[in-house]
């Protein structure tokens, strides 16, 4: 009985289907994982932009007495469609 063969790594030219170098993949691999990378960090970023800012209002707020708000007047249907 003879020793089997040494198990090599494949090649582009073990590939029976002649579609040339698997770069292609290769490429959209590289560069999808690139991408999640990318998006990862900005939004690592965001959450910590928003961790430190997350009790301050966007806004600067005015909180007003009942007694410095201004006059709401209700008009009826009709006048308002006048």
């Amino acid at each position: 009985m003879t020793a089997p063969a040494a198990l090599e790594a494949p090649t582009d030219g073990d590939d029976p289907v002649p579609f040339g170098p698997q770069t292609v993949v290769q490429d959209a691999t590289t560069t999808g994982l690139a991408v999640i990378a990318r998006l990862h960090d900005e939004a690592l970023a965001a959450i910590a932009a928003l961790a430190e800012s997350w009790d301050q209002p966007a806004d600067p707020v005015r909180v007003l007495r009942t007694a410095e708000r201004p006059a709401v007047v209700l008009r009826s249907g009709s006048a308002a469609a006048a």
